[in-house]
This record gives C-alpha cells, structure tokens and sequence, in this order.
C-alpha cells in the first residue's frame, strides 16, 4: 500500500501505533516508504499478556475485543500528544488469526483511530481466508482503507469491515486535554454528585443518588470521568455508550482523575460514594507511597468544603460501613454515614460484566 503511505507521509497527521496479534504488513508499509518519521512517532508491538498488561494499565478482559482496540488506539492517541503531535492520532489493532497450528473459533480483527475529534471502531472477519498471508492481506487492505477513511478524507470506509464511529460534541473535545475540564449533560449546580465509571450503571447507583437525595435535600447528578491515572482515556464512542444508560439524571462529564481534582471543580459539594471508593482516597499508594502528599491532598479536599455521603459496600463476603475503615481522622472529619438499614444493594458493575462474558459468544464480542 505504497501510494496510501505516501500519502499519509505528507499529511499533516502525526501518530503513534499499537498492534498485536495480526497488522504486520501495516508496519512495514508505514516503515519502509520515505517520509515514515514526519508520520509514525512510535510503535509498539505488544504480543506477550504482560507488555498489553502495561501497555493498558490492567489486564484486558479479553485480548481481541472491540473494547481492546479502543483502549489500544486511545493509549496510542495519548502517547502521540504526550510526544509533541500538533495534529495527532492514535491507531490499534487487535487480532485473533490463524497461527500454523489449527485455529479454534473465529478468526478475527478488530481496531480503531482516534483523534482529537473522533472515534473510529472497526470488526473483520477473516474465516473465508485460506491462510495466515491472506488473512494479513485482508486486514491490511482494510486498514489501509479505514486509515484513508478516518485521516486522508477518503469517501469509502472499508467494504467488508465493520465501522462505528462517533465525531465528539465540541462541549466533549477538551476532556482529552490535559487541563481540568468538566461539562454537564443538563443544568446542575454540582452540589450533590455520585462519581463512577457506571461500566454498567445498575439499580445500586440509582438508589445511592435517591438515598444521598433524600438525605440532603438536594438534587443530585453523576459524574463520569474519562481520565483514569493507570490507564487509557474513555473514547468517544465508550463515553456515549455509558451515557445512554445515564438518563434519569444530568450527568458530569469531567477529564478529572482524582478527589482533589474534584474537589476544585466542585468547591463545597457532597460526594455520594462508596466505602470502596473513599478507602482509596486514604491509600498512599494512590500518591506515590507518600503519606505526607496523601495528607496534603486531604487538606485540600477539605479545603474546598466537601462532604463525602458514605455507604456501606460489599469487599471479599464483608460489608464495611464507614466506622469500618481505618482513616485519618482530617478525613473522618468530613464523612457522613448512610445507615444500612437506608441502604444496601451489593450488585457490583464487575459482576455484572463478568455475567454478560458469559452470555455472549466470541462471534458477538
């Protein structure tokens, strides 16, 4: 795909590249025609689970996945701004090809691009290929396609390929910047919010933000970030799908990733949470085993006015209440308990997705 890479080599687009299990031949394209270095600012290729492992921040729920690709492209997006692109895109392939044993199950590729303003998501299936060279041959000709498509303003995605694609509301685009950002879905005067990944949102969630309601007097709203300290942004197209279970109330849409963050942005609101996710806040690993900086950024919390609505939640067959935790008294200061007896719903959105693996075959993930 000689004329294709030229082309992209005299784009104005820079980029980074994440492939494993399949994409070889892209590789070569991007590398051998002159001009690569203006384009392609790094590569990595990470076949073995531990260097994906790294790569993503935690072990992917399943190797060769839509949400993999995603996750992949993303990262690479990151990485392409945090090396100094002006115009930057992030591109990763995951594939389950046939090897030169015999291959069980469908043989399978799936990828994505991200932008500043976009994201791409991309399923081939490759099992009329007689081979592992004509399956590469597939995937590469598709690639190519998507990459005109989704970079060079080319009219025809790929033909046999499978394309979502979601360009971001011009209120979504600075949660991929570095500064502190938040936007609401509706008007919200951020004062009583439930913050989450909801990867699903389940009857649990609805009901801590009734309870945390009733106790407050107030009206409450989630809050989603896309940021996450160890691991890849939320793209365009995951933010969309948790948004579309998120309707019965506004929902924050922030690049914030810690409670010190929020705590800025949301000067004197209630946090409604979990004792799950208030022990972290008293975790030093979580501020690079510096005990003195954990107790600093508590100061700042508190500093801000915040109040943090706690409610008891299952870990390992316990359910721990607020007067379970072991926290610093500065933090204790600031938290107030939701009795058991006002709640309790030990649903977990993990379990949940462990339930939908499950159910759903490789075909249809």
């Amino acid at each position: 795909m000689t004329a294709q890479a030229q082309q992209l080599h005299e784009s104005v687009w820079q980029g980074v590249v994440y492939l494993t299990g399949g994409g070889s031949p892209l590789l070569a394209d991007l590398l051998t025609v002159p001009g690569a270095s203006n384009t392609v600012l790094e590569v990595s290729v990470p076949y073995a689970e531990q260097a994906l492992h790294e790569l993503l921040g935690s072990p992917p729920e399943q190797a060769a996945s839509e949400q993999t690709g995603r996750a992949l492209a993303m990262g690479a997006y990151q990485r392409a701004m945090g090396l100094g692109a002006e115009i930057g895109f992030g591109l990763g392939v995951t594939a389950s090809l046939s090897s030169n044993s015999a291959k069980r199950g469908q043989t399978r590729a799936y990828w994505a691009i991200q932008t500043a303003t976009k994201s791409a998501s991309y399923h081939l299936i490759l099992d009329n290929a007689d081979s592992r060279a004509e399956q590469e041959q597939q995937l590469n000709k598709a690639l190519w396609q998507s990459i005109e498509y989704c970079l060079l303003d080319a009219q025809q995605q790929p033909n046999q390929a499978r394309l979502r694609e979601l360009t971001a509301p011009e209120s979504w685009q600075p949660l991929l910047h570095q500064a502190p950002y938040a936007t609401c879905t509706k008007h919200h005067d951020g004062k009583l919010i439930l913050p989450g990944s909801f990867n699903p949102l389940h009857e649990g969630h609805q009901q801590m933000l009734n309870v945390a309601e009733s106790v407050t007097g107030l009206t409450g709203a989630y809050e989603l970030t896309l940021r996450n300290a160890d691991k890849p942004d939320l793209d365009y197209l995951t933010l969309q799908e948790r948004l579309d279970g998120l309707t019965s109330y506004p929902v924050w849409l922030t690049n914030l990733t810690n409670f010190e963050q929020k705590a800025e942005q949301f000067s004197g609101a209630i946090f409604a949470l979990g004792t799950d996710t208030l022990a972290r806040i008293a975790q030093p690993r979580f501020y690079a085993n510096d005990k003195n900086r954990m107790l600093q950024a508590i100061d700042n919390i508190i500093q801000h006015n915040i109040t943090f609505l706690v409610f008891g939640r299952l870990s390992d067959a316990n359910f721990l209440e607020l007067a379970d935790l072991a926290l610093p008294a500065s933090l204790k200061s600031i938290c107030q308990a939701v009795p058991s007896e006002d709640y309790r719903n030990d649903i977990s959105s993990s379990a949940i997705r462990a339930s939908q693996r499950q159910n759903t075959s490789p075909s249809e993930s």
